[in-house]
């Protein structure tokens, strides 16, 4: 379900890194994402928000659906559509970590996620395996996953079997931040 990987990476640089480019007030409170990879020809204005939320449902939407069916996205991508690092992050320690990454993994859709205290997902299934990289979080911040409550402590990078049904929550009363990747199997 999830396992931890050896990877080339300097966790304090990470924060550091994040906190530098301000990236928590970029974070918008109703995406409570923010893309640090992009499509190729994305433009520099939807670089930082195209690949956030569902790829598929506009959740924006849903609250004016009267009949319970998930609204679909005007534009459908898939995860390996967002395959090259947002100008944002170019010619930082993020496209460092990224890059030792990819050494052992073919990462793409890379996104910082966002949870804020007393918050849960849907419980629901992923099209991939994700790599998750806690940037900021506590023992009150957890995933449920086939039934298992997992933690993930900062200071290491770790394989999330996505696949499986899970769900992610935090209990805590302080926000929490990973960067994720989704793993591409094609």
């Amino acid at each position: 379900m999830i396992t931890e990987i050896d990877i080339d990476i300097d966790y304090v640089k990470i924060s550091k890194t994040y906190k530098a480019l301000n990236v928590d007030n970029l974070i918008t409170p109703s995406l409570k994402q923010l893309s640090i990879q992009c499509r190729p020809d994305c433009s520099s204005n939807n670089q930082l928000y195209e690949s956030c939320g569902s790829l598929f449902y506009d959740w924006s939407a849903y609250d004016k659906n009267p009949n319970g069916k998930l609204p679909l996205r005007k534009t459908i991508y898939k995860q390996s559509d967002f395959s090259v690092v947002c100008d944002l992050f170019k010619n930082t320690y993020f496209e460092t970590v990224i890059s030792n990454i990819q050494t052992q993994y073919n990462i793409v859709r890379g996104r910082f996620m966002r949870m804020e205290h007393k918050t849960c997902l849907t419980y629901h299934k992923d099209q991939t395996k994700r790599i998750h990289i806690p940037v900021y979080t506590n023992n009150d911040c957890m995933m449920i996953i086939d039934d298992k409550v997992c933690r993930m402590p900062f200071g290491s990078t770790y394989l999330v079997d996505t696949t499986l049904p899970h769900t992610a929550l935090n209990a805590s009363k302080d926000p929490r931040v990973h960067l994720v990747f989704c793993v591409n199997t094609v």
